[in-house]
């Protein structure tokens, strides 16, 4: 809870088991209650494991995880993606993502008594609706960021150089996926991490008690067969959010698009569905957007369809010139906006400018997620998520944090996960260690009106869109600044993120773009390079 003069709290929840999550915990368990750090590193850089927290800041800290292992979108889930069914087309309102993931319903009889962990409420596990838990990741996948920013500081980086194996000196510097998994598998392993989390158990809601003084988690526990649900109730004074922000896929409305799957089952995917591209083998694909993960599935369908088609908004520039490069590369159709697709006549594609493509056979949209919180309350904590334009896409904004970080009508409620960089993991642990160092009263937040100025000046400088919460290579460190003045005492801001080593920045975009060539004109074959996960 807050206090006149500070933050007082003990127990906390934290929602979601992928890297944020895992980072977050490991940083929680490892502040102490004067608002310090036991986390120290040696000469070499490593973690030292010798030391030990015996006088926790927080008494309790539960991690949250839906799913039956942690990892989140680096827990692969290959032989079982998440689609995108017919039922959900027919709303034609398939851009909205509560269409998508409506609320978890709350039993009837739930409200009656108080249920707790010892004493659950149990009933038929009726899912009702699509958690959209499996992650995105395929087999061939391999990162664009290089190997030196997949990782936290609490996970060693490894010197690959001069290592055993074609595929590795391809790759370099980026990583196939497996190896960030193992990683990440390893580090929790080793501190017993999962000794702190909650599997197979989804926070439904979660709201102030009447006294403003706790959290109230609704949480729905799933047996392992999946056959029952144990419904149950528990307060935390503070709660952290890291459920990510690659679950829910955004797919734009189009009209026809739900006749169409409706005509030709399973011809329209998402990049969250895709695991092999040997579906498209001779076939006519179309894909909508040109971003990472849409260049990336090109690449390997390029080789083995009778044509690609690209639909992307004209003119534009994609995050890095290269991809904008790729997807106007030679034997690649270049389309603006999708106005109308047909099914009934010829598999036609009508586009903006009124031309038109025939014989279609599958439309992959890489458009990017949702952010999608069915578990807040919008009214009560002031997190809201702001559409463009009104309408639901993969480019919203967060509204109602500072920092990207802290809720600023209750900064109890806090979010791991939200600043978007190809910083990625760095971001994950500068944010965790800035809500452990707030959390233990080593920093102030400022007053709320200049919270709520500060918000609004900043949608003025980058528009009230997902470019709100982005931090390039080049402006990162303004993050890092900003983070740093509320950090645990004792954890430096240079551990977490190493400025030394940016130049692997611009290596992996020209391996990225190198290996798209090769990938794509058959000079490298798949099989042969990139192992599986």
């Amino acid at each position: 809870m807050t206090v006149k003069d500070g933050f007082q709290i003990n127990t906390v929840a934290i929602i979601g088991g992928g890297a944020a999550g895992i980072t977050t915990l490991f940083e929680l368990l490892n502040t102490k209650n004067d608002g310090s750090t036991t986390i120290r590193y040696k000469q070499n850089g490593e973690l030292d494991n010798s030391i030990s927290n015996e006088d926790p800041a927080f008494s309790k800290v539960v991690l949250f995880e839906q799913t039956a292992k942690i990892g989140g979108i680096w827990s692969p889930s290959f032989e079982n993606p998440d689609t995108i069914s017919q039922s959900m087309l027919e709303t034609e309102r398939y851009n909205d993502p509560y269409v998508l993931r409506p609320e978890t319903a709350l039993p009837e009889q739930f409200g009656v008594e108080e249920y707790t962990l010892k004493n659950p409420l149990e009933t038929k596990n009726h899912p009702g609706s699509y958690r959209w838990s499996s992650s995105g990741i395929y087999k061939h996948l391999y990162s664009n960021v290089p190997s030196r920013y997949l990782k936290n500081s609490f996970i060693p980086h490894k010197d690959r150089t001069g290592c055993e194996g074609s595929t590795r000196d391809i790759l370099e510097p980026l990583v196939p996926n497996g190896e960030i998994t193992n990683r990440l598998l390893d580090f929790a392993e080793e501190h017993n991490l999962a000794g702190k989390v909650r599997f197979n158990s989804e926070v439904a809601r979660i709201c102030k008690t009447p006294d403003g003084k706790k959290w109230k988690l609704i949480v729905k526990h799933s047996t392992e067969n999946g056959l029952m649900a144990q419904w149950y109730t528990e307060y935390f004074d503070a709660i952290v959010v890291a459920t990510g922000h690659y679950s829910v896929p955004y797919v734009p409305h189009i009209k026809g698009l739900s006749s169409w799957n409706k005509e030709l089952p399973s011809s329209v995917l998402h990049s969250k569905s895709y695991r092999n591209p040997d579906i498209f083998k001779d076939k006519v694909c179309l894909f909508v957007g040109t971003g990472l993960s849409g260049i990336d599935i090109l690449q390997y369908t390029f080789p083995i369809a009778k044509q690609v088609i690209v639909s992307r908004t004209t003119g534009k520039e994609e995050i890095y010139k290269w991809l904008t490069n790729a997807a106007n590369s030679d034997g690649i159709i270049v389309k603006p906006r999708i106005k109308e697709v047909i099914a009934s006549n010829g598999k036609k594609i009508i586009f903006e400018d009124n031309s038109s493509v025939d014989a279609v056979d599958y439309i992959i949209f890489s458009t990017g997620y949702h952010w999608h919180y069915t578990f807040l309350n919008s009214e009560e904590t002031g997190v809201r998520i702001f559409h463009r334009n009104g309408i639901p896409d993969g480019s919203s904004m967060i509204g109602g944090l500072y920092l990207n970080s802290f809720a600023i009508e209750d900064p109890t409620l806090a979010f791991v996960g939200v600043t978007v960089s190809p910083f990625k993991w760095p971001s994950f642990e500068l944010a965790a260690a800035t809500i452990a160092g707030m959390w233990t009263n080593n920093g102030k937040l400022p007053a709320k009106e200049f919270q709520v100025a500060s918000e609004k000046k900043k949608i003025v400088e980058r528009s009230k869109s997902v470019l709100y919460h982005y931090y390039s290579v080049s402006n990162f460190p303004e993050y890092v600044n900003e983070a740093s003045e509320f950090l645990p005492k004792g954890r430096k801001s240079s551990d977490i993120f190493d400025e030394n080593h940016l130049d692997d920045m611009n290596a992996s975009a020209a391996t990225a773009e190198r290996l798209f060539y090769q990938i794509k004109n058959k000079r490298i074959l798949v099989e042969a390079t990139l192992p599986t996960g």
